[in-house]
């Protein structure tokens, strides 16, 4: 059974606000809708990942208390990223994940920053990448992983040229 993007989101956003706290390490917490944004854009492509990346954003910003459209739009550009790289380099092992969830994670924190820079004269874009950006892309990728690999059979049913050769082997 293929569950939709909005059920895996809503889902990924009540076990981050259940257990974020708990995992937070120095004020940074992972963020699980970002990581089913990564695992749904990468399978679905560009439009599907910035529409994902958008409803899962929309979901963040409703649970952060803060400016409406900011993660929606930072995660519709982590959407897209993924769905890009998902049709030309993706593959179910456990660094090419690490490695896609850090960029996308970084990109959308250093866009974060941005923005934020944008509208508020006293932030420094550097100093809020290095300082929270960095460090939560880094989250993101270790916990990432971490998810992706307990669903990974889940996943590779959505992508069919992963579809396992025999009982547990898939083609990497």
């Amino acid at each position: 059974m293929k569950l939709p993007f909005i059920v895996i989101a809503l889902g990924a956003a009540l076990l981050q606000v259940a257990v974020g706290s708990a995992l937070s390490i120095h004020g940074i917490q992972p963020s699980f809708v970002l990581v089913a944004v990564y695992a749904y854009s990468i399978t679905g492509g560009e439009a599907r990942g910035i529409w994902n990346g958008a409803l899962g954003g929309l979901i963040e910003d409703c649970l952060s208390g803060g400016v409406i459209g900011l993660m929606t739009s930072g995660y519709a550009i982590a959407g897209y990223i993924a769905g890009r790289a998902g049709k030309k380099v993706f593959n179910i092992g456990e660094s090419a994940n690490f490695g896609g969830i850090f960029i996308v994670s970084l990109v959308q924190g250093a866009y974060t920053a941005a923005i934020l820079n944008a509208f508020k004269d006293s932030t420094e874009i550097f100093y809020m990448v290095l300082t929270f950006a960095l460090p939560q892309a880094l989250y993101n990728a270790v916990a990432g992983i971490f998810v992706l690999w307990l669903f990974k059979k889940q996943l590779a049913r959505r992508v069919p040229w992963l579809r396992p050769l025999r009982p547990g082997r898939y083609r990497l």
